[in-house]
């Protein structure tokens, strides 16, 4: 049985984050340090987790037609000695994030999937939340499209 449109998108996610970023701004391997779900504590740093947060149906633009607006969520983790090296840490890896997950509007899922891929982002100081010496990425995703069965 084929996965649900919502899981393929959240899957084609982790493989955005889960991807080798050593030539660019961060300079993190990504590489099988992405999990599905969330965490309170990475197990090791750097590490990330992307997670299925929420799903809106609204009616149109015609008769028979659905826009859904599926929303997911990033969390990455990383190391740093002090406030400004987190904060430098968790900007760069957010943007190589970014940048991974918009080069396909698509998420090389194909056409018809979804209609686009939208990203907003923060850079926490995981000393504020109990996680000393980390900081924390956080990039909310969301994928609309259009069907006629409302999912």
């Amino acid at each position: 049985m084929a996965d649900s449109r919502v899981y393929r998108v959240l899957d084609a996610i982790k493989g955005k984050v889960a991807a080798d970023f050593t030539s660019k701004s961060s300079a993190l391997d990504m590489q099988n340090k992405c999990i599905l779900g969330t965490i309170v504590e990475p197990p090791y740093l750097p590490y990330a987790c992307a997670n299925f947060l929420d799903f809106t149906t609204v009616h149109g633009p015609t008769l028979g037609r659905y826009t859904m607006t599926p929303r997911y969520e990033v969390y990455l983790f990383v190391a740093g000695a002090d406030l400004p090296e987190r904060m430098r840490a968790a900007l760069n890896l957010c943007s190589d994030v970014i940048e991974n997950i918009t080069a396909n509007r698509f998420l090389s899922l194909g056409g018809g999937v979804i209609d686009d891929v939208l990203c907003q982002f923060t850079a926490l100081d995981g000393n504020k939340y109990g996680i000393d010496g980390v900081g924390i990425g956080y990039i909310e995703i969301t994928t609309p499209f259009q069907s006629t069965t409302g999912i």
